[in-house]
């Protein structure tokens, strides 16, 4: 059994925790809040620290990996910490932070949710056991309400430029983007991958409140395949007019994504996300907002 800790904010603690019952061999044994001032049994009946600090100094010894969900500075300092005591660490918002740590001992897996998605998983491995051929053309739309979304620009196209990465298995030999000045809200790209693979991507937040979509479809050489978020919308008759509820996959991303943590850990092996995938999927960003500022098509880059 793998003992886990977490940092996080309480809000989140109470998601992770929620989870817990869904893991294979791991359970949460520690907590600690990103914030002081945070407090309470957020997680359960855990061993808690005042702080992330204080579960490193004082309580060490009561996990064995650690779950970092905080903001880029303070997940790129607490994944240093933690991989100074030879703990794993899955972190999120780390950026490029996992590149400054140099080579360490311990495992260390960029968080990546956006993999884990039951339904683009089933894309992948269509993908990968040939069932679509050669993968050929990548179509995404991510669009969210305005004021819904506050990360910037950089970061709301990581998920959907390494999941071309990750699907296409390289980075691309060519990036075009268009970027309107009215609307700064609104991107679309190409990704050039080799044996002519194409990846089509819209990322918005300016749809109007209330309404959001995301779609991904794969065509290969032999078949296709498809994911959306739209969960089974569901029909319910009574009587009178008709109603719709839109059912919930619930957190079966974060699931999906702390177990694989969990295995590699217990297997002794690379996780299936690594630091380099994140550097990959970041370096390809800036190529997109590069395009868009230059108005040019960008070449792969020597030694990309």
């Amino acid at each position: 059994m793998i003992r886990l800790a977490l940092i996080s904010s309480t809000e989140k603690a109470e998601t992770y925790g929620a989870l817990g019952t869904r893991l294979h061999r791991a359970a949460w044994a520690a907590y600690a809040p990103v914030n002081s001032g945070d407090s309470g049994q957020a997680l359960g009946p855990v061993q808690e620290a005042a702080s992330a600090e204080g579960l490193f100094d004082d309580q060490a010894e009561a996990f064995d990996a650690v779950v970092i969900d905080a903001d880029q500075a303070e997940a790129t300092r607490l994944t240093k910490t933690a991989s100074a005591l030879g703990k794993p660490v899955l972190a999120g918002a780390v950026g490029d932070g996992f590149n400054a740590l140099g080579q360490a001992d311990a495992l260390m897996m960029p968080a990546h949710p956006w993999r884990f998605v039951p339904s683009i998983q089933s894309v992948k491995r269509s993908l990968d056991a040939g069932k679509l051929g050669q993968a050929g053309l990548l179509r995404i739309h991510r669009w969210l309400p305005t004021g819904a979304d506050t990360s910037s620009i950089a970061d709301r196209l990581l998920p959907d430029t390494d999941l071309a990465c990750w699907l296409f298995r390289s980075a691309p030999e060519t990036v075009w983007s268009l970027q309107s000045a009215a609307n700064p809200d609104y991107i679309q790209f190409q990704l050039g991958f080799a044996n002519d693979g194409m990846a089509m991507i819209d990322v918005a937040a300016s749809l109007p409140s209330g309404g959001d979509y995301f779609s991904l479809t794969m065509v290969g050489g032999t078949g296709a395949a498809y994911a959306d978020d739209h969960h089974n919308m569901n029909l319910l008759y009574s009587g009178g007019q008709p109603s719709a509820i839109r059912a919930s996959q619930g957190r079966s991303d974060l699931v999906g994504q702390l177990q694989e943590f969990v295995d590699a850990i217990g297997e002794n092996r690379e996780p299936s996300v690594t630091p380099t995938d994140t550097a990959q999927a970041m370096d390809v960003v800036a190529q997109v907002l590069e395009s868009a500022k230059s108005q040019q098509v960008i070449g792969r880059k020597e030694g990309n």
